[in-house]
């Protein structure tokens, strides 16, 4: 089995137990000034509550059988959110494609989930600065595919049953990839779990998701599939909260609160405590700048 490293994925594979990292309560000297106001950040101060979507998809994000969040994004949300005065993260879990019409219906307060940062999504929703930089990989068995592909394009011009997590926002990139090669089809599963099983059970021959969690279910898995990721017709994504534009009380707040976090060393202590890679550069990336570089 043969892995390509790029500076952009994971560090090692010992983080697969860190989902349990979850929302410890900071000290006082980590609280943050606590101006008074009227918008959504006051009332969810008043309320001792945030309501957040996420996906349930570790260790990017998860909803555990208790109600607590785990995974990366939840985590530095609820630091973030104790600093602002508000003590707990109650969590919805919901398909990416759902993320951002549950916001606009009022259905949360804020997407916690590392959603992935598109030019579209730009244009409905104000993000935090990237929480992540990650790409996309394959995962594909062995014993139907001896010899796979090595790029986006190649995996559409070769399977014919492709299998990504409902409004990935990689679909549109496969899609394009699928229709230049005029075979493939792409059938959408709501977790990574059920995108996997298909794959396993063969109704699939390469399931797209983040190369964090195929390598991570990988290992669960007994190594029952392989990954393909470093796919050079891929481009790095970034990826975190996103809010209402017209919270900007929050918005602001969040975005102070998570810099302040950067620059003290201790976003990149947990974003790495997750299997995740972080680069100087990544750090420096702001919410503007990746909604300008993205696609």
């Amino acid at each position: 089995m043969e892995f390509v490293w790029s500076r952009r994925n994971f560090l090692g594979l010992a983080a697969t137990g860190a989902s349990g990292l979850l929302l410890s309560s900071p000290s006082l000297a980590q609280t943050a000034t606590l101006p008074a106001g009227n918008g959504l950040l006051e009332k969810m101060r008043k309320a001792g509550v945030a309501r957040v979507g996420i996906t349930n998809g570790p260790p990017y994000s998860s909803l555990n059988i208790d109600g607590t969040l785990g995974g990366v994004a939840p985590t530095i949300t609820a630091l973030i959110m104790q600093r602002l005065g508000v003590p707990k993260l109650e969590g919805f879990a919901a398909p990416y494609g759902q993320l951002i019409p549950g916001l606009q219906a009022g259905r949360w307060d804020f997407i916690s989930a590392a959603l992935t940062i598109t030019k579209a999504r730009c244009e409905q929703v104000t993000y935090s600065d990237p929480f992540l930089i990650d790409g996309v990989a394959f995962a594909y068995l062995p014993s139907e595919v001896p010899n796979p592909p090595r790029t986006v394009k190649g995996a559409g011009e070769r399977f014919d049953r492709i299998g990504m997590l409902t409004g990935a926002a990689t679909i549109p990139m496969v899609q394009r990839a699928v229709a230049a090669g005029k075979q493939g089809v792409i059938t959408q599963y709501p977790d990574n779990s059920a995108l996997i099983e298909a794959l396993l059970t063969k109704r699939i021959q390469a399931a797209f998701s983040g190369i964090i969690v195929l390598h991570q279910t990988q290992i669960a898995k007994n190594n029952a599939f392989e990954v393909v990721h470093h796919l050079p017709d891929d481009f790095a994504h970034g990826s975190g909260p996103a809010f209402r534009p017209t919270d900007t009380d929050l918005i602001e707040a969040f975005k102070t609160e998570f810099r302040k976090m950067k620059q003290s060393g201790e976003a990149k202590q947990i974003i790495q405590s997750f299997g995740f890679s972080v680069m100087a550069e990544d750090q420096d990336l702001t919410a503007e700048q990746a909604c300008a570089q993205s696609e």
